[in-house]
């Protein structure tokens, strides 16, 4: 049994405790003379150094012993111009030149830096195939198939190299495994690039090998063939390129993701023979996540000629499949396969009882869709429910059934969530309370609620009566001195310029030196053009928490465990050595009790659980952006939300799926190692009751 670390208890809303924390080892400083190579390195990426002398610590590690951790951080930086620093160790050993690739690929963010790495890596790849070195010519390979191509030609000759990574069937288990799973991995990303800019598709011999490696069974010992099947599905789904017979190959996989991606093959555009019978292969799984996907599949091609399968699915077991299927119903059926009874049935069930809302709230919301004289007469009991997520819903129910004066009460709400729910849906509704209710909302203290009013005030006819409420939320946001307040104030900006008004020069000039980069930069632009001279922002940066080495140290081989209320536990192992800024920064708003009390408020099944705000929303987290530290997205690996480059807040996710789109993008600093069970089954608004550290 593990041996447990518990954090020292703080409740949200409350002032650190000011005895030490056991996380508290965290707090060790170190003087500037006496710091090791390795933690200068660690507060130079944490820094993101523009500077000759900000980037002097990574510039030594490329020289010593700290090279594959300089290499990463700089990777990390995206900077093309830096690409020639990393360039060299494309010729170090077979872990370095990995890296390296990793941090090209990482870099290459224009045109020109692209094409540049694509040569780079090319020639590399050929060398490591002449010399037989698989483990970094897959590493290659991978970051080969993620670089941002713009042309036909490009992905050409990236497809070219990849395919050699995919042997004919005849020859399957005599090629390096990490050789199949770098050929899948970019391929899956490649597709993926050709399908999002419209490029010519890949070539029908690389559709012939993917689909063999996505049925073909390596050894059973190999632990990444499950992987590479995987990967091979996920790029046909991509693609559209998944046949019958492999589907339902997939579908007899014992490996679970390979089934949902398979399932999910059934739900794209590719001509499948029989697409019917094996979507009921698929909704019959023994995995909730495959009949997920099944429901989905039936839902786009065949719920307008029968609602059967879905029908049925409001008996499945498992929640998230019923809800979906709930929220399916809330397309239109055949007029004789009418879900609205059985919708009205599950709405009218509301009661009080904790974590049993969930199906009459989605209920209320489709069967407004569908049947909206029997929504409207169910709306009352949601409306006055004690569980403010309930009366969300409510507000949505009411937009779609333009109840005006229901949403005007569901506004006046004391939950900010509730709120926004109703502004936003009296927004699409072009209520004549509208813009009252937003410029009485930028008063609020919510984000979220902030930017929806902000929207509301698009029209310049609003700036007479908008302008000073939105100057009063701008100065009233900005002294709370937090990164994470950047969404809501740029909106702002954004508003006030489109208004025009130049008068209101003076009360932007303090927001040149504004502590965020990005709100400096965008006050610069706004005065320059209204006042017809250069203005220059002059940033005054917020020092965030230090990291050292120290902290580093006192966290490997330790896990995060999160008690959910009634629910029991799941732990989370901390990847110090590939994410320590993010391990530092999660660890120690946990012993500072920062989750206590806050909830998992966004579930997005087949997709990740997200939790960790104040606000219950995307938009309230902890004061201080985080780095980012990218990873790979398998099943149980946890990240950070973020709302652009390096602004994650600390809300953390939970992958419940494969997702390679979100590779290389979104910070990955742990993997759930127990308790994956209780992920599974996390509801919307589950609490989370305290986090403590314990050791592996």
């Amino acid at each position: 049994m593990a041996k447990t670390i518990q954090f020292l208890r703080g409740r949200r809303g409350c002032k650190a405790p000011t005895a030490p924390l056991l996380i508290g080892l965290l707090s060790l400083a170190t003087s500037v003379s006496a710091q090791s190579l390795q933690e200068r390195m660690l507060q130079a990426e944490d820094a993101r150094p523009t500077t000759d002398a900000g980037l002097a610590a990574l510039t030594e590690g490329l020289q010593g012993n700290g090279r594959r951790t300089a290499i990463r951080a700089i990777g990390r930086l995206e900077r093309p111009e830096m690409i020639p620093m990393i360039t060299p160790a494309l010729n170090d050993g077979v872990g370095i030149r990995a890296e390296a690739a990793n941090a090209l690929a990482q870099m290459a963010r224009t045109q020109a830096s692209m094409i540049d790495v694509q040569k780079l890596l090319l020639a590399r790849a050929a060398t490591d195939a002449s010399l037989n070195t698989w483990e970094s010519w897959g590493e290659i390979a991978a970051a080969l198939g993620r670089l941002p191509y713009d042309t036909a030609e490009q992905v050409q000759a990236t497809e070219a190299v990849l395919l050699t990574g995919l042997p004919a069937p005849d020859s399957m288990n005599d090629v390096e495994t990490a050789a199949l799973v770098g050929s899948a991995r970019g391929l899956e990303s490649l597709a993926r690039t050709v399908r999002a800019k419209k490029l010519p598709a890949l070539g029908e011999r690389t559709w012939d090998l993917l689909r063999w490696a996505a049925t073909a069974q390596r050894p059973a010992a190999d632990p990444r063939s499950a992987i590479i099947r995987r990967l091979a599905m996920a790029a046909l789904v991509t693609g559209n390129q998944a046949t019958t017979s492999v589907i339902e190959r997939g579908l007899n996989d014992t490996d679970s993701e390979v089934r949902r991606f398979a399932a999910a093959a059934t739900a794209t555009d590719a001509r499948l023979e029989e697409r019917d019978r094996v979507i009921k292969i698929a909704l019959a799984d023994k995995e909730p996540r495959v009949r997920f996907e099944a429901l989905r599949a039936w839902g786009r091609h065949y719920q307008k000629t029968s609602c059967a399968p879905i029908r049925a699915a409001l008996q499945d077991p498992n929640p998230h499949v019923m809800l979906q299927a709930i929220d399916q119903l809330g397309t239109p059926c055949p007029y004789a396969d009418s879900p609205a009874t059985e919708l009205a049935a599950i709405a009218g069930s509301l009661n009080n009882t904790p974590r049993a809302w969930h199906a009459p709230a989605h209920a209320i919301v489709s069967l407004a869709r569908i049947h909206p004289e029997g929504a409207k007469k169910l709306l009352p009991q949601f409306m006055a429910h004690p569980t403010w997520q309930v009366r969300m819903y409510a507000a949505r129910a009411a937009g779609i059934l333009g109840m005006i004066k229901e949403l005007d009460a569901l506004w006046a709400d004391q939950h900010d969530n509730v709120k926004e729910a109703a502004l936003s849906a009296m927004i699409d509704r072009k209520a004549a309370n509208t813009v009252t209710a937003a410029i009485a909302s930028l008063s609020r203290p919510d984000y979220q609620l902030i930017l929806t009013a902000v929207r509301a005030l698009e029209d310049k006819t609003t700036a007479p009566q908008a302008t000073n409420a939105l100057i009063t939320a701008l100065g009233r946001v900005t002294k709370e001195h937090k990164d994470t307040s950047r969404d809501p104030r740029m909106a702002i900006l954004n508003r006030l310029q489109a208004y025009g008004d130049t008068s209101q020069s003076v009360n932007l000039e303090g927001y040149l030196r504004d502590f965020d980069p990005a709100i400096a930069r965008k006050t610069a632009e706004i005065l320059t053009t209204w006042t017809g001279q250069p203005r220059t922002a002059t940033p005054q940066p917020l020092t965030p928490p230090g990291v050292t080495s120290a902290m580093v140290t006192n966290l490997r081989g330790k896990s995060l465990r999160f008690h959910m209320q009634g629910r029991g536990h799941f732990d989370i192992a901390l990847d110090v050595d590939a994410a320590p800024l993010t391990a530092i920064r999660i660890a120690r708003r946990a012993g500072e009790g920062y989750y206590n009390g806050l909830t998992f408020h966004r579930i997005a099944p087949n997709f990740v659980i997200q939790g960790g705000s104040p606000g219950a929303n995307e938009y309230m987290g902890e004061s201080f952006y985080m780095r980012d530290e990218p990873g790979l997205h398998l099943r149980g690996t946890v990240g950070i939300s973020t709302r652009g480059r390096d602004t994650g807040d600390a809300q953390i996710f939970v992958n419940l799926i494969d997702s390679p789109r979100l590779d290389h993008i979104y910070t990955v600093f742990g993997t759930v190692v127990s308790g994956m069970d209780v992920v599974d089954g996390t509801l919307e608004g589950d609490v989370i009751e305290r986090v403590e550290l314990v050791s592996r």
